[in-house]
């Protein structure tokens, strides 16, 4: 009995489980607001419905009568204040707590977006072990690890693990190099330039890199929708990626004469006949100081320093002729200044320095911190002279950083969710197709929504968005195309894994830490039981035994505890 189909064929089938499917489906994505209430609820009967509904979506007939036999057999119980014991060794068992309560935060988009997913399983204690602080620290950090990279840097312990995301210069990335100029991508083309990225967060060495390029990228926004050049998106995204941990100022300087930039915010047409105010006002409300610590004086001020920075040929070029060399008055300063003396001036305010510390923080830990975590980050970018290194050092490190409030917090957005699935799972995969899976949950890199780039949180879950994430995780567990080459045969092969709960359990810790109920465990267990997903000679390399294997995987893909990082 195979455990995945293709959609086409699960929809030819007769008999009373595909009906049941089918009304399963119905009933959950034709009512918009069904879906995420399933997976936001902590009621075992509820999130065994949205179980059921999820394994609609992939499954075989055969295979989703026997997940409801497993639902069945399994009785709900009250949730255990024990965490489940993991058959790895002792001392790797991590046990984590909860995330806390769901951010507020919405955003102009339709469907309406839900609140976070919330796990089920409530263990008494927080990142207790190496080997969980590990696991979030990769997924913060990065985009996840793999089996090998967390036994690794689990030995390594957190202290060098943030020095080797730090230093990545010092590492090797050629391989990564190698496999992008194998593809002969042409990055004229969005799609294109989008998948040439979604590759490197999936395969680089430097994940901390990737993940600070992508933070800058929806801070230091620019849209292909304007912008309309590739090479100009392309240019600074390498930019954000070579300056990713420089000092702020430098970045900022970098970034005001960027061709892309100068496009996006008009800076092109800032001459001292008639200044435009895009970039001085969004270079302060959103590049720096947030809303409020300047007046409208200051804006038009420090417009007037810009005038003459544009593009010619290419590159920035400054005009002598269309720049005002009067005496501008900015933030309580007097002189002949420049752009790059706004930069400056911008870098000694306080309200700087608290906010890009603020920035960081939610980013990578978690939204809403305390004000002395702020005051304590921005003392650190002010006494080092705006080293985002030296910051980041200090978020990564940080009790903060590894508590009950900051696990499971976020809500991985699209990219974090494709490039930590693919690498995590170790799929070979060239990237193609992977743009429009990102594009249809909600985030089109290279082209956010508007000048603030992408909200995030909990904007990033409605029933439509969480459909695509299952649909997704469906197509990288079928591996039904040369795009997404996985091998849950050879892992278990690889490992020795001889029964259905030693598969359950290495495929739960190393996408979930763990972190679900013993109910939802003996849950999936009593359904590989059930598919005998085993009970084939692994060395034959059975279709059958591959996919039952596939439909485990996937169930545990599906679960609401992998949407949050």
């Amino acid at each position: 009995m195979s455990g995945l189909k293709p959609q086409s064929q699960r929809a030819s089938e007769s008999g009373s489980a595909t009906t049941l499917a089918e009304v399963l489906v119905s009933q959950q994505v034709a009512h918009d607001a069904a879906l995420p209430s399933i997976v936001l609820s902590k009621n075992l009967l509820d999130r065994r419905k949205f179980l059921i509904q999820a394994a609609a979506l992939a499954l075989s007939g055969g295979a989703l009568v026997t997940l409801l036999e497993a639902c069945t057999a399994v009785k709900p119980l009250a949730p255990s204040p024990e965490p489940m014991p993991i058959a790895l060794s002792p001392e790797l068992t991590p046990t984590v707590p909860p995330p806390p309560e769901a951010a507020t935060e919405t955003a102009n988009l339709s469907p309406t977006p839900t609140t976070a997913p919330m796990p089920a399983a409530t263990p008494p204690t927080g990142l207790a072990t190496e080997r969980a602080r590990i696991g979030h620290l990769l997924r913060r950090a990065g985009f996840g690890a793999t089996q090998t990279e967390l036994d690794r840097f689990t030995a390594m312990g957190v202290s060098a693990t943030v020095d080797y995301l730090l230093n990545y210069e010092q590492v090797d990335d050629s391989a990564l190099e190698a496999r992008l100029n194998g593809l002969n991508l042409d990055l004229e083309k969005l799609v294109d330039l989008q998948r040439w990225w979604l590759l490197q967060m999936i395969y680089s060495m430097r994940p901390l890199q990737e993940k600070m390029t992508l933070f800058w990228h929806g801070l230091l926004t620019s849209g292909f929708s304007k912008v309309g050049k590739g090479p100009y998106m392309y240019a600074q995204n390498q930019l954000l990626r070579k300056l990713c941990l420089s000092p702020y100022d430098q970045l900022l300087k970098a970034i005001a004469q960027d061709a892309a930039m100068l496009i996006w915010l008009d800076s092109q047409v800032n001459k001292k006949a008639a200044p435009n105010e895009n970039f001085a006002r969004e270079l302060m409300e959103l590049f720096s100081m947030g809303i409020g610590p300047y007046t409208e004086g200051d804006v038009r001020q420090s417009a007037r320093a810009f005038t003459g920075w544009g593009l010619r040929q290419k590159v920035f070029n400054f005009t002598p002729e269309q720049h005002d060399f009067g005496t501008k008055i900015f933030l309580g300063r007097s002189g002949n200044f420049d752009g790059n003396d706004i930069i400056d001036i911008i870098m000694e305010q306080p309200a700087t320095a608290e906010f890009i510390s603020r920035k960081l923080f939610t980013f990578f830990a978690y939204d809403d911190p305390a004000p002395e975590v702020v005051t304590k980050l921005a003392s650190t970018f002010r006494n080092t002279q705006y080293s985002i290194k030296e910051v980041m050092r200090e978020i990564l490190i940080s009790p903060e950083f590894y508590s009950a409030k900051a696990y499971r917090a976020k809500i991985k957005s699209p990219a974090e969710l494709i490039a930590g699935m693919v690498h995590t799972l170790e799929i070979e995969t060239d990237g193609s197709g992977l743009p429009a899976f990102a594009d249809r949950m909600g985030q089109s890199l290279f082209n956010p929504f508007d000048v603030s780039g992408w909200p995030g949180g909990a904007v990033w879950i409605n029933s439509n968005t969480l459909l695509q994430r299952l649909n997704f995780a469906n197509r990288v567990s079928t591996a039904r195309s040369r795009r997404f080459q996985f091998t849950p045969v050879e892992t278990v092969r690889r490992l020795g894994l001889s029964s259905a709960d030693e598969v359950v359990t290495y495929f739960v810790h190393l996408l979930l830490d763990s972190n679900i109920s013993v109910q939802e465990h003996n849950i999936l267990v009593a359904f590989g039981q059930g598919l005998n997903i085993l009970g084939e000679p692994l060395g034959s390399q059975s279709p059958s035994v591959d996919e039952k294997l596939r439909s485990v995987v996937y169930l545990i893909l599906a679960a609401p505890e992998y949407q949050l990082a």
